[in-house]
């Protein structure tokens, strides 16, 4: 059975244009679990460990979205562009039924593709993000303005060279004390792990798709009702949020 570490890339040309770069790990038939990485990263930043756990109980597909890692085509600005090709992706592969897991940045894509298609979406699980801005001024039942996280994490993660991103994801995701430097370092090697073919470690260009990626974040702080968080009583299937309440980058209050 491949692992995170062995599985072969695959590619998938979808109607939308774009060649996506994608690998399944685990085989084990049912509903594959779909994941979308973080902020500047490609697939090959994922947790070994986190994806072979879950793969022992079903089939888990990591993929590159578009302009990202070996895909091609080039990074929408909006989060409804992620998740449009996000489903081209999906279709393009043949599924007629998900779950999606999105994580961080990813996990703001993963919401409007469950509000998009929520026929193909059988759970979600949202961890590490949050959503857009609320329309209004004031929602009943949520903190809110929330209490913004500290704003070094995310310009770590966003000012670095790609080249430097062992040294931003530690300072990202990770606490600056000897347990999160030791959890920062387990992790880092086990990535280096993966022996199935040559390892990009490089964050994305910070000028380049890097700076679409972040335009798309932005769009979703404009009030906007056709965005993630007042239609998030449409969404109807299974919802788990997995967030740490001490996020160095995104604050959960909005999906709570």
């Amino acid at each position: 059975m491949s692992t995170a570490q062995t599985a072969i890339t695959q590619y998938v040309d979808a109607k939308n244009g774009v060649r996506f770069a994608y690998r399944s790990i685990g085989d084990n038939g049912g509903v594959p679990l779909v994941m979308h990485i973080h902020y500047r990263a490609n697939m090959d930043l994922w947790d070994p460990l986190f994806v072979n756990t879950l793969s022992k109980a079903r089939t888990v597909i990591i993929f590159d979205n578009a302009g990202v890692g070996r895909s091609t085509g080039e990074v929408p600005d909006t989060f409804q562009g992620w998740a449009d090709d996000l489903l081209s992706f999906v279709k393009a592969l043949g599924l007629k039924k998900i779950d999606l897991l999105g994580f961080s940045m990813g996990g703001y894509c993963a919401q409007m593709a469950a509000l998009t298609a929520p026929h193909l979406v059988r759970k979600l699980v949202l961890s590490g993000t949050g959503s857009s801005l609320p329309s209004a001024d004031h929602v009943p039942g949520v903190v809110w303005p929330r209490e913004d996280p500290p704003p070094e994490a995310i310009k770590a993660l966003a000012g670095s060279e790609g080249k430097d991103g062992p040294q931003s994801i530690a300072f990202s995701f990770f606490y600056d004390d000897d347990q999160g430097r030791g959890a920062f370092e387990r992790y880092w090697k086990r990535v280096q792990e993966r022996s199935a073919e040559p390892l990009i470690l490089d964050l994305l260009d910070r000028d380049g798709p890097a700076k679409r990626q972040l335009n798309a974040a932005l769009d979703s702080f404009k009030k906007n009702p056709r965005a993630a968080f007042d239609r998030l009583g449409e969404l109807k299937m299974p919802v788990l949020v997995a967030n740490e309440a001490g996020s160095c980058i995104i604050r959960y209050e909005m999906l709570s």
